[in-house]
């Protein structure tokens, strides 16, 4: 009896030792994903305002076909009918 005790609690303290290291593993690896995430997302940060730039956007809509126009032409608009003297 006293046997069987003994031998019960070694299998429960290595079935315990062998979860706790598992979870260790798993932290260690959702830390690595984390670290990974956060690289990805700084990265794609700078992407998004290297895009965001007026010098790209002044580029990608020339190449689109969109150029400055050469002369401005101002349109005034009529007076309001309720403007006050």
């Amino acid at each position: 009896m006293l046997i069987f005790f003994l031998g019960a609690m070694a299998v429960s303290s290595i079935l315990m030792t062998v979860a706790t290291a598992t979870s260790g593993a798993e932290v260690a690896n959702l830390q690595k994903e984390q670290a990974r995430l956060a690289d990805q997302k700084r990265y794609l940060e700078s992407t998004l305002v290297k895009t965001l730039s007026m010098d790209q956007l002044d580029e990608k809509s020339g190449s689109l076909g969109y150029v400055k126009p050469a002369n401005l032409v101002y349109v005034a608009l009529p007076e309001s009918v309720a403007k006050l003297p």
